[in-house]
């Protein structure tokens, strides 16, 4: 194993051994509502330079000559010169809470036969929604790669050629209409749906705010029910409460309706402590390792290619001289140990990951397991 291996290895488990730390609920999620919106649209790009769609993209012609329809210009089909036309699918996404003004950027990509975008411009070009209504248009100049991979000798970058970015290319014409705090309840979806971390999130922002007023929107009275709270005291119920692993629903205090911005603001703020499933992702080809340091192994007994390994403890792994004896490792230890040992013992990139697919396959690994390229 490299230096360079070696110290990958070696901080990718130091890091995971240090344990999980509280992050901020924003970065766990986001409010129900609050989300990006897929666009798409068709365009031209002109301008090429004899690298566009040939007459065998017959789309291309078609739609340059309605364009040139709508512009006044009229034009039989077999007068039109391709070569510096593509057509091409523009994507680009909208941000939440866009108002109309703004620009964001813009993807394009060939759909025709066309060798290069380079030098080109994107003609203007409506992009739609899901609903199929037009909320951003778009044009602007093709940015295509760098200039290293713009030589037309270089065949490793051609793919690449056929697809650029217009900054800020489009200008957003519609907004998406966003409502939050309906009913006075508020909604947060994590992004890795977890039992665990809903509720570590649910009783963080009930410490943090447990001296706020009634809510907004208070369960409905009926038999065994709690009665209200007085107003400006504590809520009889909790402000939040996890829905399942992926939603949790929290109630917004009279104080705040009003102020919903900064009541969404004050809650993203507060620091969660996130859990999960036990992971360990390893490298094929590099062998860097990334898992949890408290990730545990059943009793196990281990040989492979001569390499024997004693763990001691979780600050003393033993790396042992080859042998041909099989070692059993006991209940209890780590995996970061037995990476460290491996580690010290030379083993390759693909040993490591044929060791830890064994441990899995054996299950005394508990963790999910996922070897990358």
């Amino acid at each position: 194993m490299s230096r360079s291996l070696a110290m990958i290895v070696a901080l990718a488990v130091s890091l995971a051994a240090s344990g999980a730390h509280a992050v901020r609920v924003k970065d766990l999620g986001h409010f129900d509502g609050v989300r990006k919106n897929q666009l798409i649209g068709y365009g031209l790009v002109v301008g090429l330079d004899g690298t566009g769609d040939t007459e065998q993209a017959g789309f291309s012609a078609q739609s340059l000559e309605a364009m040139l329809s709508r512009l006044g210009v009229r034009v039989e089909k077999g007068q039109l010169l391709l070569r510096n036309v593509a057509a091409v699918t523009v994507t680009a996404e909208l941000p939440p809470f866009a108002r109309p003004g703004i620009t964001i950027d813009v993807q394009v990509s060939s759909i025709g036969n066309a060798r290069s975008l380079v030098g080109g411009t994107l003609l203007m070009s409506p992009l739609r929604g899901a609903n199929g209504e037009t909320y951003a248009l778009a044009q602007g100049p093709v940015m295509v790669g760098s200039e290293a991979e713009r030589g037309q000798g270089n065949r490793g970058s051609r793919g690449r050629l056929n697809v650029g970015r217009v900054p800020a290319g489009a200008m957003v014409e519609r907004e998406v209409k966003v409502t939050l705090g309906a009913n006075g309840v508020l909604r947060f979806m994590l992004a890795k749906p977890d039992f665990r971390t809903a509720l570590n999130l649910a009783e963080a922002v009930n410490r943090a705010l447990a001296g706020t007023a009634t809510v907004a929107a208070p369960p409905p009275a009926g038999p065994g029910a709690p009665p209200p709270a007085a107003p400006g005291t504590a809520p009889a119920t909790p402000l939040a409460r996890p829905i399942d692993a992926g939603d949790v629903e929290i109630a917004v205090p009279t104080d705040w309706v009003d102020r919903m911005a900064a009541f969404i603001a004050t809650v993203e703020g507060i620091e969660v402590t996130p859990d999960g499933l036990a992971r360990v992702v390893v490298s094929g080809t590099t062998g860097a390792v990334v898992l949890g340091g408290e990730v545990r192994l059943s009793k196990v007994a281990i040989a492979y290619d001569g390499v024997s390994l004693e763990v001691l403890s979780e600050d003393r792994p033993a790396a042992r001289p080859p042998t041909d004896t099989l070692k059993v490792i006991e209940q209890g230890a780590t995996l970061a140990d037995v990476v460290r040992g491996l580690n010290k013992l030379g083993v390759s990139a693909r040993g490591l990951v044929d060791i830890l697919q064994a441990l899995a396959a054996a299950g005394a690994l508990h963790a999910e397991l996922e070897v990358i390229p």
